[in-house]
């Protein structure tokens, strides 16, 4: 009888300590279930973030390479401005230049002079005006003074006289404003007449002053 109640009893013992496991396994289980839960919240979260910075960095680099582009675009655009712009010019001048070139071959290339005389007469100021105008604004060209007289006079006089009228020529270009440098002065004297003739009209074309242009 005695060992009926000792068996139970430690039955009783068993199946408490039992139910404690049980109990014990149960709470350990739920509680690595919440763990675990909250790790794959943070992961989750965590990957998120990432995401969201890698679209942000991909953004802010379409951004940067758009920039670019837009940068690059506006260079391009401003140098073919530049460049039209310049050639537009270059055609300006040189429709002025072709104009003053025009200009200068229409003026009168004769001076005529009185007789034993080397001073410049007012008729002839406003075409030399022109072609001072013409060889300071273009330094590339340059003149030849063609001095000239009739055949009263000895030969040597007569190549004094040419000389002294092509420099006055000379010197009332240089008052305008022409270098001395692109101006030469040479006389020929009675030697090259261009009329022939032995009277007052033949040497009044034969007193003369001729302007050569060695390039325009």
């Amino acid at each position: 009888m005695q060992m009926g109640n000792l068996s139970k009893f430690i039955i009783s013992g068993v199946m408490v300590a039992f139910l404690a496991a049980c109990s014990t396994t149960g709470e350990t289980t739920d509680a690595t279930a919440s763990t675990q839960a909250a790790q794959v919240a943070v992961d989750n979260t965590s990957l998120a973030e990432a995401q969201a910075l890698i679209e942000a960095a991909a953004a802010a680099k379409a951004a940067a390479a758009e920039a670019k582009a837009l940068a690059a675009a506006a260079v391009q655009a401003e140098a073919k401005a530049a460049a039209d712009a310049a050639q537009q010019a270059a055609a300006n001048v040189a429709q002025q230049q072709q104009q003053a070139q025009e200009a200068a071959q229409a003026l009168a290339h004769i001076i005529y002079f009185d007789f034993d005389q080397s001073t410049i007469k007012a008729e002839f100021r406003t075409a030399l005006n022109g072609h001072a105008a013409y060889l300071s604004q273009n330094p590339s060209a340059s003149i030849v003074l063609e001095g000239h007289a009739d055949e009263r006079g000895t030969r040597e006089y007569n190549i004094a006289l040419g000389e002294r009228r092509g420099n006055a020529v000379s010197r009332y270009l240089v008052v305008q404003g022409v270098s001395i440098d692109a101006i030469e002065v040479v006389s020929f004297g009675e030697e090259r007449p261009v009329n022939a003739g032995h009277d007052s009209a033949s040497w009044s074309e034969n007193r003369r002053v001729e302007i050569r242009y060695i390039n325009y």
